[in-house]
């Protein structure tokens, strides 16, 4: 059984409380998250999460922290060594405030901040009642959108965790890593950038930032327009010149000194997603041959006992079986599924979804029943 860890804290102006999940805190006094005001509000940090709480004025915070995974640390945000909080961020609002991009995009590595730098954008774009649009495009630890996808939505009100916004829209990929289907990836950007209705659009990008991750990054800005390119990290400054030539302007911050997750962590995050979009799924049985089968936008058809994409691959009818999937109407990725089986002209799934839907999109995941473990399969 798994042990929780209490305190109350009193905090100072100037102290920043940074609490990693699984924690809750309640907070009391002068206290905002990414620019939100949490006085007299319960916050909760899921697994894998680290949030600051700034405190602007003498406050008293109580929290509840799983032991073993969450934990807690006081800086002084005067401090000449802090490397935390929303401070460190000042240059990229100021520059935000200055030129007024319509769509920044977001580049570091792993780990870096840039889904937390992307909130504290949102939020401040939110107080100041501007229409704002995030592209999550990060197939491999992305937040509106389960693993292998993308999502975009407009964020209607300031949020702590772009986990606790829903997607508008969906592009699915069917991989986890970027290498090989970067251009899939810029297409569907452009998609979801198009369906957004916004004064501002933030693209979270994902922590591929070689040199030739960067020269695709180089190419997204490039494709989507993007006016504002941020830099998150220890990023080479030549490498930066790449993007001068195509945005207005590049600003380059430093990344946060408490941002560190394990691999196991970042595991944990994806099958959370897995979870968050699959859960309470039921089975659902359709004849093959009613629906048409894709794969990174290639035909593919079911012949025998094995899936053939575009003449060319061919996929065992086992490999199937624990697929994650994407169902999709119109070319609209409508729900997500685990393909269970194949048994002749009929397939079973494990799905949450109750509407129509016309294509399965497939991937290279494999999960278990329970979604407690993925698989990548060996395939395109």
């Amino acid at each position: 059984m798994v042990g929780r860890l209490s305190r109350i804290l009193s905090l100072k102006a100037g102290s920043i409380l940074l609490l990693k999940g699984r924690a809750t805190a309640r907070c009391k006094g002068r206290v905002t998250i990414l620019g939100m005001d949490v006085d007299g509000r319960e916050v909760n940090v899921r697994h894998g999460k680290t949030l600051p709480l700034e405190a602007h004025g003498p406050a008293t915070v109580s929290l509840s922290i799983e032991e073993g995974d969450g934990g807690y640390s006081i800086v002084d945000k005067d401090s000449s060594r802090c490397r935390v909080g929303t401070g460190i961020w000042q240059e990229v609002i100021d520059a935000i405030k200055d030129s007024k991009p319509k769509r920044i995009m977001l580049v570091g590595a792993t780990d870096t901040g840039k889904s937390t730098l992307a909130t504290y954008i949102s939020n401040i774009a939110v107080a100041e009642r501007l229409a704002v649009g995030i592209v999550d495009s990060d197939i491999g630890q992305g937040d509106i959108a389960p693993p292998a996808c993308m999502g975009s939505c407009m964020v209607r009100e300031q949020v702590l965790d772009l986990r606790d916004l829903k997607a508008d829209e969906y592009y699915f990929i069917g991989r986890i890593a970027p290498a090989g289907v970067e251009d899939h990836i810029i297409r569907g950007v452009m998609h979801l950038i198009n369906s957004l209705h916004a004064d501002m659009v933030i693209v979270n990008t994902d922590g591929y930032v070689n040199e030739q991750g960067l020269r695709y990054k180089a190419r997204m800005a490039e494709d989507v327009d993007a006016d504002m390119v941020v830099m998150l990290g220890d990023i080479d400054y030549n490498r930066m010149n790449i993007f001068k030539a195509r945005v207005v302007v590049v600003v380059r911050v430093d990344t946060s000194s408490s941002i560190q997750k394990s691999r196991g962590e970042r595991i944990a995050r994806r099958i959370e997603q897995y979870k968050r979009f699959l859960a309470g799924g039921r089975e659902v049985r359709f004849r093959t041959k009613s629906k048409e089968f894709v794969m990174l936008c290639r035909r593919a058809m079911l012949m025998h006992s094995s899936m053939v994409v575009d003449d060319t691959l061919i996929i065992p009818s086992d490999m199937l079986s624990g697929m994650f999937v994407a169902l999709a109407m119109m070319d609209r990725v409508m729900g997500f599924a685990i393909l269970d089986r194949v048994e002749g002209s009929i397939a079973t799934m494990i799905t949450n979804y109750e509407g129509e839907f016309d294509t399965v999109m497939l991937s290279s995941i494999r999960l278990t029943r329970d979604m407690s473990m993925e698989h990548r399969l060996d395939l395109i």
